[in-house]
């Protein structure tokens, strides 16, 4: 078994009898400490909820649609070759 090293609060949570020894179970199959199951478990069910609080903020017109990603949206970059002087120096020489 591996240890569990996160100890950041202590929570105690009350489980059915039934609830328990499913996380028993599943703790057992993963080789894993009950109390490493359920704070996975938690943080999935949060992760989910938030999900679910923007989807419900965009539905209802709230916030914006999610932006694609950046790589997605921006065209592969392609180098122009150009003759004739560089950019900067043009600009200092309009400057003068």
């Amino acid at each position: 078994m591996s240890a569990y090293k996160e100890n950041k609060m202590q929570l105690t949570i009350n489980l059915s009898q039934t609830a328990y020894e499913q996380l028993l179970r599943q703790a057992q199959t993963q080789d894993r400490l009950p109390a490493e199951v359920a704070a996975q478990v938690l943080e999935e069910a949060q992760t989910q909820r938030r999900a679910a609080f923007f989807e419900r903020l965009r539905a209802a017109g709230r916030i914006l649609p999610q932006a694609p990603s950046t790589d997605e949206a921006r065209p592969p970059f392609k180098r122009i070759d150009v003759q004739g002087k560089p950019v900067s120096e043009c600009l200092i020489e309009e400057r003068r």
